[in-house]
């Protein structure tokens, strides 16, 4: 079973309500940056990680079957899919991954 997979679209006013409900109590997950080279940690810090929520819209959002968000953020690239988890009283940020596409969410209405 493949936890990681998104099986329901959020619309863009859910995970504003989201966001605007944790603004001031995000935080970055420890190990979220352990993938990334002392370099790439220079580029992204926490606070931009947060600031990324707070200020952009994302292409598309979605729930995953582990109960996580993914939103996934147009860059010139492609897409930065931030993983998202809810522990109240706390929104976490699990991870960020670069990738060239988004999965097509329209389809989950169709039930495929």
């Amino acid at each position: 079973m493949n936890t990681t997979r998104i099986i329901k679209e959020i619309s863009l006013g859910e995970f504003k309500e989201i966001i605007s409900k944790y603004k001031d109590n995000s935080i970055l997950n420890p190990h979220a940056l352990d993938h990334l080279s002392d370099a790439q940690r220079k580029l992204f810090k926490e606070q931009s990680l947060i600031n990324l929520l707070l200020k952009e819209n994302p292409r598309g959002i979605g729930l995953q079957r582990n109960g996580r968000y993914a939103a996934f953020y147009r860059r010139n690239w492609g897409f930065l899919r931030v993983i998202l988890e809810i522990k109240d009283p706390k929104l976490e940020i699990i991870t960020f991954i670069n990738t060239e596409t988004m999965p097509n969410l329209k389809r989950l209405e169709n039930g495929k």
